[in-house]
């Protein structure tokens, strides 16, 4: 039988990773996944066999600055720049989808150790931070680092969460709001700001705490502070805060398919729609994933 702490860190990393609608990965892939859970093998030699498993190395040289919201992109590609380099594209490969796949491994296998290893902080911006630094350090050389751009408001299309029910596949796909570029150290500050002090606090009920967790946490999605990666980033800052403050999350509730996740994914999009963080408070009140 799996050890508890083995079975939570790989549930947590596998409820993250349902947040970006994927599954659970091959046999080799959770070979690896049991194995740094289980801490038989460091997640960073875990990372590393995962890229050679696709011909790809890791670049983990010193790349210039992102200065605006095209430096994220290789030129002439919609494919993001990335430390996965292969002979032919030694500033980064030019397959998304392939891209997409190795991103989605190595960042569970950091998920892993995430769970194991919890970031040390006062829940401020900058554990949100090192956070994400920690995630998606191996691909991204951008890691940790605040969203540059664009100008304007960005927008990003996912179902309609106000006239249709959680995971009901006939919602149509809408546009929302995510803040533009100059406004999110101001607007960030402010939510992580009020998650730290809100850590201290033991004056606060259970229910007043998930509403305030709920609503900070609604109005950082809409803010979108990285250019990717936001919602496994908040997922593993709102579980280890939540742990923190004594109302630790069932992380297994909230696996691709269960109830809990559709609706997770649903209260999101609906804050972010209505401004209301009911449906969030609600989930995280009704005992689902706990």
């Amino acid at each position: 039988m799996m050890d508890a702490r083995v079975r939570y860190c790989i549930d947590s990393a596998d409820a993250a990773m349902a947040f970006v609608n994927i599954g659970s990965g091959d046999r080799r892939h959770r070979l690896l996944v049991d194995r740094v859970a289980a801490e038989e093998l460091p997640a960073g030699q875990a990372v590393e066999q995962t890229a050679r498993h696709f011909g790809l190395t890791i670049d983990r040289s010193n790349r210039p600055p992102v200065r605006s919201f095209d430096d994220y992109l290789l030129p002439g590609s919609f494919a993001l720049r990335s430390r996965l380099v292969d002979p032919a594209h030694p500033d980064g490969i030019d397959d998304s989808g392939l891209l997409n796949t190795v991103e989605h491994e190595i960042s569970r296998l950091r998920l892993v150790e995430l769970a194991l290893r919890p970031v040390s902080g006062d829940y401020g911006y900058e554990h949100a931070r090192v956070i994400h630094g920690r995630i998606f350090g191996d691909v991204w050389h951008w890691a940790g680092s605040e969203r540059v751009g664009p100008g304007t408001a960005m927008t990003r299309f996912a179902p309609d969460t106000v006239g249709f029910a959680p995971g009901d596949a006939s919602a149509p796909m809408i546009s929302y709001r995510y803040f533009a570029g100059p406004e999110i150290a101001e607007a960030a500050s402010v939510q992580f700001a009020q998650l730290s002090h809100l850590s201290t606090r033991t004056d606060l009920g259970r229910r007043r705490v998930l509403d305030l967790i709920s609503e900070y946490g609604g109005e950082l999605n809409a803010i979108h502070p990285f250019r990717d990666g936001n919602m496994r980033t908040l997922w593993a800052y709102a579980a280890q805060l939540e742990a923190h403050m004594g109302y630790p999350i069932d992380v297994a509730g909230f696996l691709k398919t269960t109830a809990a996740h559709h609706l997770a994914m649903h209260s999101a999009y609906h804050f972010q729609a209505t401004n209301d963080n009911g449906v969030m408070f609600r989930l995280m009140d009704s005992g689902l994933g706990e």
